[in-house]
């Protein structure tokens, strides 16, 4: 395969470039109740739903029996019940009943649902995509996120527009005075000082937005902002000394990501309404603009190459960088010649 063709290859976002070995948040918990609900996450369809434990399962949304949709069922007795013919699934995948076959007759080991590990913390549900291990790693920055609860308020989004396109959208902070100029009017657009650098799988960005006025930083004016992001997918921001902001994003398939974002205000009795205000601020009006042009934004599936990037965009070529790294060995791991099969499909 010549160069252009491996070049190919590596864009396609195909479901199995996605990341693996980490924890993606699929659902808020408060979503997850009595009824099953069904998701696109990670290139695949899924249905969530409590065992008789009020414990998360997830597991695929097709039934083994003959593809019915069982985020269209129910659950029955602690198992999740096809709408179509009845079947019934533990939470182990298990098959535990077939009506049509009586409740005498030994019911076939092949009738069994793909189940994938599942936590929750911090108001998610989290799914673990990755190799199966004895013991898997805790949840990501439980300590570090802001939790839901009081003085935080919390939303999701569905966008189209590749992950790594989203994730290089959440560590720009230079684009706000233009992209956003009707509501920062007179927002400096130089970013300086400016730093940005990598520990482990954190990179760390600091900034300050002001006015080129020739003169060194002051150490008071502009707008000050910290990005943090444990790779691939945990955004934590932090503006002045009372408002964090997190964002988790989880790709729904090679074109499209789901985003939950929540912000936090330790502000003194008026913190739940400052959070409330700020997210409704980024639901209406932050985002839309965001969306507009991350969606338009070419090549959809970018490398590094394909960028001409400023001293501004630091943190991002940090994370292009590990993201890059990681897929190759993701996909050197691959048994021979799968890559090249999925380029031609």
């Amino acid at each position: 395969m010549g160069t252009d063709e491996n070049r190919q290859t590596q864009r396609l976002g195909a479901p199995e470039d996605f990341v693996r070995d980490t924890w993606y948040p699929v659902l808020e918990s408060k979503r997850l109740g009595r009824r099953p609900v069904g998701v696109t996450r990670l290139g695949r369809q899924l249905v969530l739903w409590r065992d008789a434990q009020g414990r998360p399962v997830a597991q695929d949304a097709a039934c083994p029996h003959r593809g019915a949709d069982l985020s269209k069922g129910r659950v029955v007795s602690g198992c999740l019940e096809c709408p179509y013919h009845g079947l019934r699934f533990a939470a182990d995948g298990a098959c535990v009943r077939v009506p049509c076959e009586g409740s005498t007759r030994p019911i076939r080991a092949d009738l069994r649902v793909k189940g994938y590990v599942v936590r929750e913390g911090l108001g998610l549900v989290w799914l673990w995509w990755g190799e199966e291990r004895e013991e898997l790693p805790p949840l990501p920055w439980t300590h570090e996120l802001p939790d839901a609860g009081a003085g935080s308020c919390t939303a999701t989004l569905t966008w189209n527009v590749p992950f790594a396109r989203v994730m290089e959208g959440n560590l720009d902070l230079h684009h706000f005075p233009f992209a956003h100029r009707r509501w920062a009017p007179g927002m400096g657009t130089l970013l300086d000082p400016y730093t940005a650098r990598l520990e482990g799988d954190t990179i760390h960005t600091h900034g300050v937005l002001r006015r080129d006025d020739g003169k060194p930083w002051d150490g008071r004016s502009g707008f000050e902002a910290e990005i943090r992001v444990l790779f691939p997918h945990l955004v934590l921001l932090r503006f002045g000394s009372f408002t964090q902001a997190m964002a988790a994003v989880t790709p729904i398939d090679a074109e499209s990501t789901w985003v939950v974002f929540r912000y936090r205000s330790s502000l003194p009795l008026l913190g739940g309404l400052v959070a409330w205000l700020l997210v409704q601020s980024e639901v209406r009006l932050i985002q839309p603009e965001d969306y507009a042009l991350l969606r338009d934004s070419e090549p959809r599936h970018p490398a590094r190459e394909d960028f001409h990037l400023v001293r501004a965009d630091a943190g991002i070529a940090l994370w292009y960088r590990l993201y890059e790294r990681r897929l190759e060995a993701q996909r050197r791991a691959l048994p021979s010649g799968e890559v090249v099969q999925r380029a031609v499909r």
